[in-house]
């Protein structure tokens, strides 16, 4: 099997890095080398620490989508959960990666500020931040996704998703 990119995309709190955690645990399970790139541990791992703002966030999605590149090419198979609220960040992914799959974690905006574990639709409401897509920002669905998980986890998404992994290669045992 060779490396791929997989980006779950979707409304922060959506749930993308809960399904991309869950597809992992099932890529580990039949021995695929595999790694996440969730958005927020790369953040804290860049120093300077990237900013929010549009300049800011064209540098950290190129950085995240040529770091999910460089990896895949070593033959992992590379769960990026990231907002990249616009289209563009994920085309770039696509673009450069030796195979490009989308997921649109699509889950409602009301769920999405239900789940909120970070507080941010929180936040905005109160008007100390101004950047979270979904609430100020608009964010971009993909227009041809090659999975859809509706709501974020669910035993449907990861098996979807691991057969996108998988379409046209032999499953592991």
């Amino acid at each position: 099997m060779s490396g791929s990119v997989v980006w779950f995309t979707g409304l922060p709190s959506s749930g993308k890095t809960t399904l991309a955690r869950a597809v992992k645990e099932r890529l580990d399970s039949r021995h695929v080398p595999c790694c996440v790139l969730d958005s927020d541990d790369v953040r804290e791992a860049l120093s300077p620490r990237p900013g929010y703002d549009p300049e800011a966030r064209d540098a950290f999605y190129e950085t995240l989508g040529s770091l999910a590149v460089l990896l895949a090419r070593q033959g992992l198979v590379t769960l990026v959960a990231a907002t990249a609220h616009q289209r563009k960040y994920r085309e770039q992914a696509r673009a450069a990666a030796p195979r490009f799959i989308e997921v649109h974690v699509n889950t409602p905006l009301e769920t999405c500020q239900r789940r909120d574990a970070k507080g941010l639709y929180r936040r905005a409401r109160r008007g100390e931040i101004s950047d979270v897509p979904g609430a100020h920002l608009n964010y971009e669905p993909p227009r041809a996704p090659e999975v859809v998980a509706e709501g974020g986890l669910s035993d449907k998404a990861v098996e979807a998703v691991v057969s996108a992994i998988f379409s046209g290669s032999p499953l592991p045992s």
